[in-house]
C-alpha cells in the first residue's frame, strides 16, 4: 500500500465510517442513506490524485439519458467543487470531486469536505433528475427548482 492509502485509511477510520478498501487497486467504496435514497461512494487514492465518485443506486434509463444530460449540463454550470457526469453507455450517474495530492493528503476539514459534497449535490439534484425521468417535468423548471 502506498503513504496515501494509509493515510486515508487512518482518516476514515478517525471518522468511524465503515467502509471496504480493496488494497490491490487502492479503491475504498462506502455507502450512506441519503434523503432520497441510497448514496454510494467509490473513491480513487493513488500517489498524484484523489478522487470521490458519488453516485446514487439507479441508473438512468436508456430513453431519458438525452434529457439527463442537459440537466446535468444545467446543474453543473457554476457549481464550484465537483461536477454530475453520466455514462451514456450504461446510464450511471455520478458526482465527481478530485484533488491532486503530493506527499501527504490535506487535513480532515478538507477531507470532509470532498467526500460529503458529492453526497449533498446527490440529494440536491437527484429529486429534480426523478422529475425528469418520471414525472416528465422540463429540463429547466426541475434544475432550477433544486436550485432554488
Amino acid at each position: 500500500m502506498s503513504a496515501q492509502v494509509d493515510q486515508f485509511s487512518a482518516y476514515l477510520d478517525r471518522g468511524g465510517l465503515k467502509y471496504d478498501h480493496d488494497e490491490d487497486r487502492g479503491l475504498f467504496r462506502l455507502a450512506f442513506d441519503g434523503k432520497h435514497g441510497d448514496i454510494r461512494v467509490l473513491i480513487i487514492v493513488e500517489e498524484s490524485m484523489l478522487q470521490i465518485f458519488t453516485h446514487p443506486a439507479n441508473k438512468i434509463p436508456d430513453n431519458h439519458r438525452h434529457r439527463i444530460a442537459e440537466a446535468i449540463t444545467r446543474a453543473n454550470y457554476g457549481l464550484k467543487l465537483g461536477k454530475f457526469e453520466m455514462d451514456f453507455d450504461d446510464g450511471e450517474l455520478r458526482f465527481q470531486t478530485a484533488i491532486p495530492i503530493e506527499g501527504e493528503l490535506p487535513d480532515d476539514e478538507v477531507l470532509d469536505h470532498l467526500l460529503y459534497v458529492g453526497g449533498a449535490m446527490v440529494d440536491r439534484y437527484i429529486p429534480a433528475f426523478l422529475s425528469i425521468i418520471y414525472g416528465n417535468e422540463d429540463v429547466k423548471l426541475a434544475i432550477d427548482a433544486a436550485e432554488l
